[in-house]
Formats: C-alpha cells, structure tokens, sequence
C-alpha cells in the first residue's frame, strides 16, 4: 500500500526566496526504515530532480536526533553540506524540538550542527582527508575550464571527494566556461565527486570574502547553485595552503552563474594546541510543505 509522508523543499544558504539551493526533505521517522528500498528512494530523488532529496529516519546510534540518507538524482552519499542544513532545518520543524545544539546520523558518522536564536544552522566538519593529485590530472583539469590554478590543487574527501582549485580572484571564477563532458570523464576516471572553484572576490583587501563554483556532472548535476560539503572542502584547502595560526571567519558566496545568490558562513577555528575545526552554516526557509506518496 503506497505511504503518504509529510515533504518539505527547503531553499539552503539563502537570505533571498529562491536564491539558494533546494532540498527536498521526506520524512520518515514514522515508519521503518525496512518498509522502504533503496531504490525507491533512489528513484524518487531522480524524480524530484534537484541536486539532493533527503530521507529522515529515526536514528539507529545514541546520541543522534535522527539519521538521514542523501541522494542525488544519480547516487547515494554519504555526506553533504546543502542536505545537512537542510534536513535539520526541517527535523526541527517537522518535530517541532527547539534544539540549539542538534546531532545528524549519516554516512560519515555523527554531524554536529549549531542552531542560532535567529535561526543561522551551522554543521561541524568530520575527519577530512586532503590528497595530492598527478601534474598530469592538475593540467587536465585546468584544461576542462580553461583556467590557470595560482596554488596546487588538491582532492579534499569529506564525503563526497571534492578536487579544489584556487584562480586569482572571483571575475576568473565567474567567467568559467566549464567543459562538462570532459569534466565527468576525469571525474570517472579519478573517482572524483566533482570540481571547486574559487577565488578571493574581486577588490576585497581582507582575506576573508570568497566566490566558489561547484561542478559535478557524474552526479548529474552540472552546477550545484550552492554547495555545503565544497564550501567545506574550499576553507580546508585555504587552511592546508595559509596555516592560519588563529581563529578565521570568511565568508563565502555561489551561485552567481546559475541566477542564485548562497551565503555561507565559515570558520576555520584554531584550538589551542593547533587542533583545527571547521564550521560552514546559513539560513534556509521551508517554501514548500505538504505530503508526498511513495
């Protein structure tokens, strides 16, 4: 007998309707996680067609307020920044907890998220692993956007497995046209999720204010309007070239090119001892609420 669970799609890291990246959010806290497939999940995020649909269950380990499975209209993740913020954004509405502390069960473990008095949710990052990648995969890569990297690129995994490319300001960033389909076959070849591209924004004299683009077309999403996990995966990339030695906030913004205008809020936080954390957070807004048949 088809289920009728409640839906919602969220707008992630936008201060403006319609200007970040949506999420569509089922949730399923109430039924088994056994009364569903895999791949009726998988089809109904190929469906919706947005860059990830987000399935909440209840959570399976202590410690977490609900566990959470992320599709892309092509794959599963493990993990994702946009559908991290979003899924908590609509746990916390779908159940109705006023919670400023919140633990998400996914793919990579437990996600730590912050919640704000005005509402700002910010994730934690997990364990990150940054690789080198070959000169001869670096050339080929600048040659899919026809760009020239002013610091080595670098594959950062934080679920998905994001290579990071730094150009000189955001009007190289914004001028990109990026050749998708040799873009995926690298990306197949190399087993990457996709390519982040930023750049310090045109004119800013303090280090702090960025312009990203996020390419995935393996994922079958050619550009993502604003991406957490590569938001992630860029201040990471500016810790492991900078080593900042204190505590740094930036602020970063995407979706220029795709008519959109995402706003993340980082920080690189520097512990004593020279432990480093990272946190990338914004503000989303429910637009749609209802119900979905599955």
């Amino acid at each position: 007998m088809p289920k009728v669970l409640p839906f919602k799609q969220v707008d992630v890291f936008a201060e403006e309707l319609y200007k970040g990246n949506p999420l569509a959010v089922i949730n399923c806290m109430d039924i088994d996680a056994s009364e569903v497939t895999t791949e009726q999940l998988q089809s109904i995020a190929n469906w919706t067609n947005l860059s990830e649909t987000t399935f909440l269950f209840k959570p399976t380990e202590a410690g977490c307020d609900y566990k959470v499975r992320i599709f892309t209209p092509g794959s599963e993740l493990p993990f994702a920044g946009h559908p991290t913020v979003g899924s908590c954004k609509a746990f916390l509405e779908f159940t109705g907890i006023k919670k400023d502390t919140v633990v998400q069960q996914c793919g990579v473990g437990h996600i730590e998220l912050s919640v704000t008095s005005d509402q700002k949710i910010s994730f934690k990052a997990g364990p990150t692993i940054v690789e080198d990648i070959t000169d001869k995969n670096i050339t080929d890569y600048e040659a899919t956007m026809n760009i020239k990297t002013i610091e080595r690129p670098k594959l950062l995994k934080v679920g998905p497995n994001w290579l990071v490319c730094l150009v000189k300001d955001s009007e190289e960033v914004l001028k990109v046209e990026a050749d998708l389909a040799a873009m995926e076959a690298l990306d197949k070849a190399n087993g990457h999720t996709g390519i982040i591209l930023g750049g310090l924004k045109k004119g800013c004299t303090t280090d702090d204010e960025y312009e990203i683009r996020a390419f995935a077309p393996i994922e079958g999403v050619p550009e993502d309007p604003v991406c957490g996990s590569g938001t992630l995966s860029f201040i990471r990339y500016l810790q492991e070239i900078n080593q900042n030695k204190e505590t740094k906030t930036l602020h970063v913004t995407q979706g220029a090119r795709v008519g959109r205008s995402g706003n993340l809020y980082c920080k690189i936080d520097v512990l004593p001892g020279g432990k480093v954390d990272y946190y990338v957070g914004g503000y989303s807004t429910s637009i749609i609420n209802g119900t979905i048949t599955l």
